[in-house]
């Protein structure tokens, strides 16, 4: 009796541990560089998503992009790579290449997704050689921020769509003031003593380079040919382009030289306009007293066009199917829920998730410059040729340009002979 007793407590207990073990949620880890108020919008999806799939547990990490992306090397390398990763739609061929991406074109299309119900820039930035290695999670752009007091003040009545560049310059005239009233256009205009500048610009890091680039796109060119093996492109086009923004700062003073801080001088009420993404969104929310709103970047030339990217999901390579299965429910889950996403400043891939956006403050500009927008070229060594370092072909040229007042024709010749070589230390 007692013998029966051991054995049906042992089998009891075995049950039990085999039940315990059952109900073991699987372990995922997501990366994303989203290390802002965004990475707070991120995060509490992820916990949503737990606490609604208790068979789930999501660990959620983030930290800058350039460190992910080598701790996701590294950790690859290890068989040991995160489960779903964050990234940006140019940044895939530089991974896929390598093999370190899973193909979801057929995850993809049995979740019931096709290409309709998503943003074309979006939807297209999840291929390499014809291959999606992605889901499509959203696009961000830059447009531009306005003071609505400083606007008043001056009797400007802001745009809600594209104006010219003409347009876009007598608005910044009229923004820009010295210490004595006086405007750019008008006689004993003191440009060594503005107290208010209309525009911001980026032009210590490669946000230039990317300003540059959408006024390129804007006369009908890229920047690479068709193959992406060398740079091809007119010169004189990239003139137009370069000369432009330098104008704003060294010919009407409209905007100042080598701002360290464009987003804080925005902020504070130093500047009446800066472009710049949608990720400064909540910066602008948390600023107490600034109204502002966004409106699209100025068309200055023939095409409407902005230089843009997107964010997406991924799925690195890994050989633990169950895992793979619950990455891939994740990330439909995501993607479906993605309209809380719009809180991040982040505008949506999914079309009836864009929508969402339409009813929060200042999504105006991108929302209508989103079917404008235009991304990087897709090429493996993407993150050395379009490089924020500040050794950067791409950087350098912007400072020489928009800082030091260098002649525009031989920078660019040497940045486009400096990103020639990279590209062929890829071929």
């Amino acid at each position: 009796m007692r013998l029966k007793l051991g054995i049906l407590a042992l089998l009891s207990i075995l049950v039990i541990g085999m039940v315990a073990m059952a109900a073991q949620p699987i372990e995922l880890t997501f990366w994303g560089g989203w290390t802002g108020p965004d990475g707070d919008v991120m995060r509490a999806l992820v916990d949503e998503y737990n606490s609604t799939h208790p068979d789930v547990h999501i660990t959620f990490t983030t930290m800058q992009w350039t460190p992910l992306f080598t701790k996701f090397m590294t950790s690859a390398a290890v068989g040991n790579p995160p489960d779903i990763l964050g990234m940006h739609g140019p940044d895939i061929p530089q991974f896929a290449a390598l093999n370190l991406l899973t193909p979801l074109g057929n995850v993809i299309s049995k979740a019931g997704f096709t290409a309709t119900q998503f943003a074309t820039a979006a939807w297209n930035g999840t291929f390499y050689n014809g291959v999606q290695y992605a889901f499509p999670l959203d696009l961000h752009m830059n447009a531009i921020y306005y003071n609505k007091t400083l606007f008043e003040k001056a009797g400007i009545t802001p745009p809600t769509g594209w104006i010219s560049g003409q347009q876009f310059l007598d608005m910044a005239i009229k923004l820009t003031i010295d210490k004595n009233g006086k405007h750019p256009n008008e006689p004993g205009f003191d440009p060594n003593n503005i107290v208010q500048y209309g525009f911001g610009l980026y032009s210590l890091n490669w946000h230039a380079f990317l300003q540059w680039y959408e006024l390129l796109a804007q006369q009908g060119y890229g920047f690479l040919n068709q193959q992406n093996t060398k740079v091809d492109y007119p010169l004189d086009a990239g003139l137009k382009a370069w000369q432009w923004l330098q104008d704003l700062v060294f010919k009407y003073h409209v905007s100042p030289v080598g701002a360290t801080n464009p987003l804080n001088d925005f902020l504070i009420g130093k500047t009446a306009m800066l472009e710049d993404g949608p990720w400064e969104i909540p910066a602008c929310q948390a600023q107490k007293g600034l109204e502002w709103g966004t409106f699209p970047i100025p068309q200055v030339f023939e095409q409407k066009t902005v230089w843009g990217s997107g964010h997406v999901l991924t799925i690195p390579v890994q050989k633990d199917k169950a895992k793979i299965q619950a990455a891939e429910d994740f990330v439909i889950w995501l993607i479906k829920n993605s309209s809380k996403w719009a809180l991040s400043g982040n505008i949506p891939a999914l079309n009836a998730a864009r929508e969402y956006a339409y009813s929060l403050p200042g999504r105006t500009g991108f929302l209508e410059s989103a079917p404008y927008e235009v991304m990087l070229p897709r090429i493996p060594n993407e993150a050395e040729v379009f490089s924020a370092a500040s050794v950067s072909p791409i950087v350098v040229a912007g400072q020489d340009i928009m800082v030091r007042d260098k002649d525009i024709l031989p920078v660019m010749k040497w940045m486009n002979d400096q990103i020639n070589q990279i590209l062929s230390r890829g071929q």
